[in-house]
């Protein structure tokens, strides 16, 4: 139900939360001077102490819970859209009831800065026809001080009259502007979505063998293009089988997840490591002969067998290493860190075997 009215996009969510922390501080200090200004003014009504009083107080106690680790981001984003829209009703109630018309005064006011960024903020927070409903919600309320202008107010006059009309036609044109962008927008987050479930690892959330495949057929043509070393290591757990028959499947599925963390934390970024199928993994080496990924992964081998693996103790994988050759296809190197792994079980397991030392 939640997902129907939020976004559930975890790229989507990081480039907010990165747009949030850039313009949150901005504001703060920004309203912070401009409160201080007033008070200096001696501009100091109600609806200004409401306004920047709930602005530096509210955003500076938003941004804070931001920083924490474990905040829930979407109760963020809608704490933000809520202050906005509130202050924005109570400024354009105060300006469109008392202030349009008066003294000449023909401006909606400095409220009207904010109407893009407020329906900006209310289409990445809510979905489709949510943030529709919500912005058309918003749009009727703020109708209402525009027809006791028209209607009751003594200093309407055609200046006021424009203003009001342009403001109101503008505004809806921006938000149906607004939800068709959104929809834009959602036809690419479903795209990313396809592109990452195709090329994702359902359990491990690894690279799976397709994307892989990919990529080692791009490392190779630009260790070639750069004349520049590449390796491979395909390894899996030993005895796995044997796992999965005596503590269940489930727990197997933990461990090859455990085991994939375990990997990922170890290998530097520069690296490719995904999951080849069932409990087998591929790890390429950027810039490393056969003597530089032997030894790492003989340390990785290392790592691994003094782990201790929840529900199961101790486990050990088995490694076939093998370097890109002058005439090498992507299946030749492949081909022989496969027959690297299976000498290593041949030889006992828990090993790390290069193709070179084959013959």
């Amino acid at each position: 139900m939640m997902d129907k009215i939020f976004y559930n996009n975890q790229r989507f969510t990081e480039l907010k939360k990165r747009i949030f922390t850039i313009l949150l501080p901005v504001f703060i200090i920004g309203f912070t001077l401009i409160f201080a200004i007033v008070v200096h003014n001696r501009a100091l009504g109600l609806v200004n102490l409401i306004t920047f009083g709930t602005l530096c107080i509210g955003l500076t106690v938003i941004y804070l819970c931001m920083l924490h680790k474990n905040s829930n981001f979407r109760y963020i984003e809608s704490a933000i859209t809520f202050i906005g829209m509130f202050i924005f009703l109570l400024r354009m109630y105060s300006n469109l009831i008392f202030d349009l018309g008066r003294n000449g005064y023909s401006d909606i006011g400095t409220v009207s800065y904010w109407v893009s960024l407020l329906f900006i903020l209310l289409f990445f927070t809510f979905r489709g026809k949510m943030a529709l409903a919500i912005s058309l919600f918003i749009y009727l309320l703020i109708l209402i001080p525009g027809i006791y202008h028209i209607f009751f107010s003594g200093f309407v006059n055609g200046d006021t009259l424009d203003t009001l009309i342009q403001f109101f036609l503008s505004t809806f044109g921006y938000i149906i502007a607004l939800y068709y962008f959104q929809r834009v927008i959602e036809i690419y987050l479903q795209a990313e979505v396809a592109h990452h479930r195709a090329h994702t690892d359902y359990l491990t959330e690894l690279p799976n063998r397709r994307k892989m495949d990919l990529q080692l057929h791009m490392e190779i043509e630009l260790a070639r293009h750069n004349s520049t070393s590449l390796s491979v290591v395909l390894f899996d757990v030993d005895y796995f089988k044997k796992v999965n028959d005596t503590f269940g499947h489930d727990v197997g599925d933990s461990i090859l997840k455990e085991l994939a963390q375990l990997v990922q934390n170890f290998l530097p970024q520069t690296d490719y490591f995904g999951r080849w199928g069932g409990e087998e993994f591929l790890w390429i080496g950027k810039d490393k002969n056969l003597f530089d990924i032997k030894t790492e992964a003989e340390s990785l081998r290392v790592l691994i067998e003094s782990h201790d693996f929840i529900s199961v103790g101790t486990l050990t994988c088995s490694f076939g290493a093998s370097e890109l050759h002058e005439k090498d296809l992507a299946k030749d190197l492949l081909k022989r860190a496969d027959e690297a792994l299976y000498m290593a079980k041949e030889h006992g397991r828990n090993k790390v075997i290069a193709s070179s030392i084959l013959s």
